[in-house]
């Protein structure tokens, strides 16, 4: 669905109208479909999320279209006002920890104990911070200038406890450092978790076969539907593997540019009730 021609109307960006008309062909299977948070739904510095947002999920819902979150964020991390758009699946922590609206456990996959041991002597040894994602808490080594300049916006101010590892499963970590692009994983957890880059001090630490596509498709499993039946939106790296995976996927106008390559629709900001203006260009709603 792919063009190098983009036009621009009424603060949409779209392709041309023969890969418009294949978008909108698409997203006549959709029965499904996954939000990131920051940046997409709500405005991850200043917490803004517009009315629209509220529109949409309720739309949806009378449609029979189900709804997920699909977040970097673990469950702790996915705000009251989130969660007050009553979506069927919270897909957390880069596809780690899945739920259904319930409470349900669907599929749960916290990093090897002895990953995390390793992955916190590289840090420890490299002078740098790190961040540890339960499933239902967030806590540092540190905090930080930096740490406070990255996670605070997400998470506010986290409790410390670099030993949390000892004592409870960690499902994701983040590095905290002054020179976060410089930092190299060691051969020994090379071929064990990748990194993923979400802030100029902070990288997401992952399986390397984790991501939000995994998570989601055993959401589909679940469901019997297929890859599809999905639409997803999203605007960050962490989200490139679930834009190869879905049917129909939409990047918010301010995506990073790899995101916006991969979109088969770019839409507009959140402010500019991005996500509405999408769904009712696609026929969706």
């Amino acid at each position: 669905m792919q063009s190098s021609t983009k036009s621009h109307e009424n603060g949409i960006i779209y392709d041309m109208e023969k890969n418009m008309t294949a978008a909108i062909t698409a997203a006549q299977k959709i029965k499904i479909i996954f939000f990131d948070i920051d940046d997409t739904l709500r405005v991850k510095d200043t917490g803004f999320m517009p009315d629209s947002v509220n529109r949409v999920f309720d739309a949806l819902r009378e449609k029979g279209i189900l709804t997920g979150i699909a977040t970097g964020r673990n469950l702790f991390g996915v705000v009251p006002e989130v969660r007050a758009l009553k979506p069927d699946f919270f897909v957390t922590a880069n596809g780690s920890h899945v739920e259904d609206k319930t409470g349900k456990f669907i599929y749960d996959q916290p990093l090897p104990e002895t990953v995390v041991v390793d992955l916190v002597t590289w840090l420890r040894d490299e002078g740098e911070d790190y961040v540890f994602y339960g499933s239902d808490k967030v806590v540092g080594s540190n905090w930080s200038a930096i740490a406070r300049d990255a996670v605070t916006p997400v998470y506010g101010e986290i409790p410390i406890d670099k030993d949390y590892y000892l004592t409870h499963a960690v499902y994701q970590m983040l590095t905290i450092s002054e020179q976060d692009d410089k930092l190299i994983l060691p051969e020994n957890l090379a071929d064990k978790v990748r990194m993923v880059r979400w802030h100029k001090h902070s990288s997401d630490i992952v399986p390397m076969t984790g991501s939000k596509a995994i998570g989601v498709s055993h959401v589909l499993d679940t469901l019997g539907l297929t890859s599809e039946n999905l639409l997803n939106f999203g605007d960050e790296l962490n989200d490139l593997e679930l834009f190869d995976f879905a049917g129909l996927s939409v990047a918010m106008k301010i995506s990073h540019p790899d995101i916006l390559e991969k979109a088969d629709y770019v839409t507009d900001t959140v402010e500019n009730d991005g996500i509405e203006k999408a769904l009712q260009a696609l026929n969706i709603l």
